[in-house]
């Protein structure tokens, strides 16, 4: 249980890090430098990386259950679904974008998988890092 926690609250720093960015660009660029915000935007964010953090609980975390290479593949496909649906009810739902506007929406769904790619490649960069120094303390524990 606390291993789920501990990968969900990194997860959630790490979605929450990739709306911030993507937010800033997607902001500049359909809505210029000079649009102002209100504070609302910042609980948007927070709640959208939480919505998006709990769909992980489709995600096997190390140590709880094996899972084939399919099985990831697809808990992985159906938690991208997930994402997508929930950033564009979301965002449509917080006055992001517009289904009327084709440029924002396609806007919308390539920043869903930047942010999403981002996330996946710095977990697994992470999760190798871990690995790497457990094998390193499990050397020095052999060694001595």
């Amino acid at each position: 249980m606390l291993k789920r926690l501990e990968m969900m609250v990194s997860l959630f720093v790490k979605i929450t890090t990739g709306i911030l960015f993507v937010s800033a660009s997607y902001i500049s660029a359909f809505f210029g430098w000079e649009e102002e915000l209100h504070v609302e935007i910042l609980w948007q964010i927070l709640a959208l990386a939480l919505a998006c953090t709990l769909g992980s609980l489709a995600l096997p975390v190390d140590g709880e259950q094996e899972v084939s290479r399919k099985s990831m593949l697809v808990r992985m496909v159906i938690y991208y679904v997930y994402v997508n649906l929930v950033v564009l009810f979301c965002g449509f739902s917080f006055g992001w974008f517009s289904f009327d506007n084709l440029k924002q929406v396609l806007g919308m769904i390539m920043a869903i998988a930047f942010v999403y790619l981002l996330v996946v490649i710095l977990s697994f960069w992470q999760g190798c890092r871990e690995a790497q120094q457990m094998n390193r303390k499990l050397e020095k524990r052999k060694q001595s």
